[in-house]
């Protein structure tokens, strides 16, 4: 996906603002860039603070130019990315990026950056240590964090961050973009809660390692979906245990097990109240849900508060067995 290009097109109102500060040099010392699952945050923050170092801006950043290639290729020394989407962040991240910034630029343009993905995913200590340095930015620094929920981020970290909104487009025409591309249906229907542009759905699925999870995750997914339908409590709790509790190895594996999940959950949920679904391709299963499972909308609040814990040190093993319980409950 070429993100300069689909910032102007579908996020207009984030390209103008920051070509405005940029023209009048009135760049923030902190953004948060605040979008739903799907939208693209970390390479809209990526393209942002490129755009920062970029030798020939056109309005933002040329990715042509010496500096562009280096930022795109990892070279440019005075940038550090923490990711919340591949680990949780921990406080001693954060000391890193602390530490490094607190030296002089190694690049002569003097520019330092750092990038924070998800920073919901961030531990207590790692959020109280952040706030002291961007309330307390040293010159020529400037920060990028994002997130896919506002509301779990704590005040004072809005507060010190100029908030710039994604908006999310239609999940209808990311999923006809990835079909016209050749992605299978029902995979781009799924995969169109994770990305916001039917190339990077098309990018992921031809990406064998990195699809091999999304694959699995799937398939057993799928068959947990199944025993529930056939209202198969002892079967469901062996697919929990069995096939998912497996690949479930991390609190990123949590998360995506969990977004899967609740974007099933939804459509069930959305069944029930006879509205048009998103998982078209998934229609069957979905309606033998919708008649069989008791309590989906309590489900669902459960999964999304289960979702909402992860970063705390909890057994995965005992969480997944807490939801297939209140799932399958009476």
């Amino acid at each position: 996906m070429q993100i300069g290009n689909y910032l102007k097109k579908y996020q207009p109102v984030i390209y103008q603002t920051f070509v405005n500060s940029l023209q009048q040099k009135k760049i923030s010392h902190a953004y948060l860039i605040v979008g739903n699952p799907g939208t693209p945050l970390l390479e809209t923050a990526k393209y942002l603070a490129k755009t920062l170092i970029c030798d020939d801006p056109s309005p933002l950043a040329c990715d042509n130019c010496i500096s562009c290639m280096r930022f795109d290729s990892d070279n440019f020394p005075d940038m550090i990315i923490l990711d919340g989407k591949e680990k949780t962040i921990k406080k001693d991240d954060v000391l890193e990026v602390e530490n490094r910034f607190d030296k002089t630029a190694l690049d002569d343009k003097g520019i330092m950056i750092y990038i924070i993905n998800l920073v919901e995913n961030m531990t207590v200590e790692a959020v109280n240590s952040m706030l002291k340095f961007l309330e307390e930015p040293g010159t020529e620094i400037y920060a990028f964090l994002t997130t896919n929920n506002e509301n779990n981020v704590l005040p004072t970290i809005i507060s010190r961050c100029q908030t710039l909104n994604m908006k999310s487009r239609p999940r209808n025409d990311v999923i006809e973009e990835a079909i016209e591309l050749n992605v299978n249906q029902e995979d781009a229907e799924l995969l169109s809660y994770f990305y916001n542009d039917g190339e990077s759905i098309h990018d992921f699925i031809n990406n064998d390692e990195a699809s091999e999870q999304f694959f699995s995750m799937k398939d057993a997914i799928c068959n947990l979906l199944n025993k529930l339908a056939d209202n198969d409590r002892a079967k469901a709790i062996f697919v929990m245990e069995n096939e998912i509790n497996p690949l479930v190895k991390s609190k990123e594996d949590m998360r995506y097990f969990l977004d899967i999940l609740i974007d099933f959950f939804e459509n069930i949920l959305t069944k029930q109240t006879s509205k048009v679904i998103t998982l078209k391709s998934y229609d069957t299963i979905l309606e033998k849900l919708a008649n069989t499972l008791p309590h989906v909308n309590d489900s669902l609040v459960e999964i999304m508060k289960q979702r909402n814990i992860v970063n705390m040190n909890l057994n995965i093993s005992l969480q997944l067995d807490h939801i297939i319980n209140y799932i399958t409950k009476d």
